[in-house]
């Protein structure tokens, strides 16, 4: 991973890479990729730098900084949010794939399980949405967008596994019912950065 991202960089692939990695190894990862590129300019995030007093701070750093890599914990990575905007527009999309899957469903004569299942699940997304619309609490933070991010490197990614997925099959294995909200996180900062990337190219 350090290799890819440092000659991503070379090639001009990639000007800003970000390694999520296990909260306790952000260090090792730190002195690992020195030694790998002496020369490189590498910010590792301390536990410090994400208490909340430090935490706008080190991610203005991190958007205004010309760094090789960044490296920061898994729980560090999940208190940097998406814009409401992007988050608000991933979840209505989300919503319109599971109203048509139920309408679909209806019309097949599915089973009253695999429909309930789908709306439980737009209830859930319903009540995120109110969340993010609620005016009341605006934080005043820098978002995943802002830091210039535009290569992800995720160390121990099977944590972010259980990702809700929408099917007419029941109990399929490997298939989760569940939603894991870092791994909804996770796939929300993805799809961003496809985004980015595509519209670069």
């Amino acid at each position: 991973m350090i290799a890819a991202g440092m000659e991503s960089r070379r090639l001009g692939l990639a000007q800003k890479s970000l390694y999520v990695v296990p909260n306790h190894l952000t260090e090792q990862w730190g002195s690992d990729f020195l030694r790998l590129y002496p020369g490189a300019n590498v910010l590792v995030a301390t536990k410090k730098d994400f208490e909340p007093a430090n935490r706008k701070k080190f991610c203005s750093r991190i958007a205004t900084g010309e760094y090789d890599a960044i490296i920061i914990g898994h729980s560090q990575f999940e208190r940097i949010p998406l814009s409401r905007e992007r988050q608000i527009a991933s979840i209505e999309r989300q919503m319109d794939d599971i109203t048509t899957a139920i309408e679909e469903l209806a019309e097949e004569e599915g089973t009253r399980y695999t429909i309930k299942q789908m709306e439980k699940t737009r209830k859930s997304l319903e009540t995120r949405l109110e969340k993010l619309n609620d005016q009341s609490r605006k934080d005043d933070v820098v978002t995943f967008e802002q830091l210039g991010v535009d290569r992800l490197f995720v160390d121990e990614s099977h944590n972010y596994k259980n990702m809700f997925l929408y099917t007419k099959m029941r109990n399929v294995a490997g298939i989760s019912q569940t939603d894991a909200q870092k791994s909804s996180d996770m796939f929300m900062k993805c799809q961003y950065l496809d985004d980015v990337i595509c519209c670069e190219l």
